[in-house]
């Protein structure tokens, strides 16, 4: 049996795309509180809604009284495969030599491609401070970095100081050896390093929220 995916409204589309990722990232199908963390749903009663409509459109089947029970009828992709990129524990000065270390790896997570052109040396981060709060990037917000060397002027690159990772505005430093690393605030009072002082791990490419 299938089902057109072309009949299904956006909201309909985001929720059973949001199914398929988690089941292939976790093997088993997602709860109601978790499909509507995935897709920004508070009420339970909203999403179950959803997945009426779906289930009468053919898209997923359910065991009646059974938890962690919804079945995709298609077996094949209604949409683009999303990339899995690793949220790392820490980023630290014993961590940036080895990021990808497998202990330093929360999990994973299926990402959009429209976001990410490849997942090759992208992570995640959570936001730990609120440095750019003024720019809109908040505490708790999920940040998408690359890894790279390929720095232009204006980039948000993660760095670290002392031991701390921060998040700055990027530009070239008037000599070869420094580079102005630039806040909202000015907590450290100080805007010019030297290379010497910092270690650059990468620049943001994306950003979204977690919903509670």
């Amino acid at each position: 049996m299938s089902f057109d995916f072309n009949t299904l409204t956006s909201k309909q589309k985001k929720v059973y795309s949001a199914i398929e990722a988690f089941i292939k990232t976790k093997g088993i199908p997602p709860s109601v509180r978790e499909i509507g963390e995935m897709v920004g749903e508070k009420t339970p009663g909203a999403v179950q809604g959803i997945l009426n409509r779906l289930e009468q459109k053919g898209a997923i089947k359910r065991e009646v009284g059974m938890a962690r029970s919804i079945q995709l009828v298609s077996n094949e992709s209604q949409y683009l495969k999303p990339l899995y990129i690793p949220e790392l524990k820490k980023v630290n000065s014993r961590t940036a030599g080895n990021l990808f270390s497998i202990y330093n790896i929360a999990k994973y997570h299926p990402v959009s491609p429209d976001m990410v052109l490849s997942s090759d040396e992208c992570f995640i981060i959570t936001c730990s401070d609120e440095s750019l709060y003024n720019s809109g990037i908040k505490l708790g917000n999920s940040l998408i970095m690359k890894k790279t060397s390929d720095l232009v002027d204006g980039d948000i690159v993660l760095i670290i100081y002392e031991n701390q990772s921060l998040l700055r505005y990027y530009s070239p430093g008037e000599q070869q050896n420094t580079v102005y690393l630039k806040a909202d605030d000015n907590a450290l009072r100080k805007e010019q390093f030297s290379k010497d002082e910092v270690i650059v791990i990468g620049k943001l490419i994306g950003k979204f929220s977690k919903h509670p």
